[in-house]
């Protein structure tokens, strides 16, 4: 039988999944995007390419976001969070991408240089080549990366099964 979660059970699944759901409102019709993230202190940090997921959270900052795992058919957890999309710029983009860089980076094999994570295969999607080489760009109205977070107002959970 399904329960509610606590917040720190509900703080705890955000801290450790790592892809979420995205729904907003694009052109008028529900529209909702799987997303890598990190959480931290309430919020969703994320980072997109230009597109209509950024024109749509332009448009409509209102945000749903949900985060799930299932373990077996009765073994499963997910939380539902209502927040509001804010694009972060200059030193507030900056550390955002600290976040996901710290996030992702032990998921990422060694480079050849051994300089593991150097070059996340989601600088290499926004074309940026390496994080140090874009320090300037990013936040940057113009980056081809944009740098956001959604700030959480409303959290619900559920479960079943022990965790």
């Amino acid at each position: 039988m399904p329960t509610s979660m606590t917040r720190d059970e509900i703080d705890e699944l955000l801290k450790t999944a790592l892809i979420g759901r995205l729904g907003m409102i694009a052109d008028g019709q529900p529209y909702v995007v799987p997303i890598s993230f990190a959480y931290r202190d309430g919020a969703v940090y994320c980072h997109s390419a230009q597109g209509r997921k950024v024109q749509a959270l332009r448009t409509q900052p209102e945000v749903c976001f949900e985060v799930d795992e299932l373990d077996h058919i009765d073994r499963w957890r997910s939380v539902i969070a209502w927040g509001r999309f804010e694009q972060l710029l200059g030193g507030d983009a900056r550390e955002a991408m600290g976040l996901l860089v710290d996030r992702f980076r032990p998921l990422v094999p060694a480079t050849a240089e051994g300089h593991q994570g150097a070059e996340l295969g989601m600088m290499r999607t926004l074309d940026i080549p390496r994080l140090a080489e874009a320090r300037e760009q990013i936040g940057q109205p113009s980056a081809a990366a944009v740098v956001f977070r959604v700030n959480l107002h409303t959290l619900t959970g559920r479960m079943e099964g022990e965790w």
